[in-house]
């Protein structure tokens, strides 16, 4: 993830609003806010001060790249593990068990490959190229099999697409592969996003979810949205 990208998530899992950290800071709200959307640029005083309040290291908030440090998200809670008693701390382990398992049985189940044909999980709920699909993991009705060598190697599952705002690259009806991602998409690159209970394929912008069609105008993000990426694109079906 970008900077900005971090420091709202550090700050979302630290529990503070951005008037919060802005007070804190000694700046006035635009400029915090000028700090997460990447107009604004913090000093290395006020870059200091940000660290402290998140209580995260430098390399949490200034990497740029996917790498084994934990997110801001994890360390939140790996703290609330902590005030746990036995009790609590036995029923996370239970949940967080049950999880993993289902997790990477999914994943199994999701695609399989026999001889020369890859079998491979479709959403038939359509994702939206335009204004939005509800998204449910209750979808998966669909198996699809195609040849092996048209199936992206990283690929986990597959989603119809709704709409044109994605044209020329996604056209309505076509069938793109999305391949699971746990630090979600880089700026610039196409994903399926959900945002609040409705399914996108959209190119991630700067606090915003782009379309490939100039006629449709940036879907803007806000900062009590729930959002989520699915997955990254990674081509469609030919």
């Amino acid at each position: 993830m970008s900077f900005p990208e971090q420091l709202k998530a550090a700050r979302t899992a630290a529990g503070l609003t951005q008037a919060h950290m802005a007070r804190q800071l000694g700046v006035d709200k635009t400029t915090y806010s000028g700090y997460e959307t990447g107009r604004r640029q913090p000093d290395l005083l006020k870059l200091r001060q940000m660290i402290q309040l998140l209580e995260v290291s430098a390399g949490q908030l200034l990497e740029t790249a996917p790498g084994d440090h934990p997110t801001p998200q994890e360390l939140a809670g790996l703290r609330k593990y902590r005030l746990l008693d036995v009790h609590g701390r036995e029923l996370v382990q239970l949940v967080l068990d049950k999880e993993y398992q289902r997790m990477t049985r999914r994943e199994n189940l999701e695609r399989e490959t026999q001889g020369w044909v890859t079998y491979i999980n479709c959403y038939d709920l359509a994702v939206s190229a335009g204004t939005g699909e509800p998204w449910t993991d209750s979808a998966y009705k669909t198996r699809l099999e195609v040849p092996e060598e048209l199936v992206p190697k990283r690929a986990h599952f597959c989603v119809r697409v709704n709409g044109s705002s994605m044209e020329p690259a996604y056209r309505d009806g076509d069938i793109v592969f999305v391949e699971r991602t746990e630090t979600g998409v880089s700026e610039g690159e196409i994903g399926i996003f959900f945002l609040n209970g409705d399914g996108y394929i959209k190119r991630l912008g700067h606090g915003e979810l782009v379309s490939l069609n100039p006629r449709y105008g940036p879907i803007s993000l806000q900062e009590d949205d729930d959002f989520r990426c699915q997955g990254r694109v990674l081509g469609k079906l030919e």
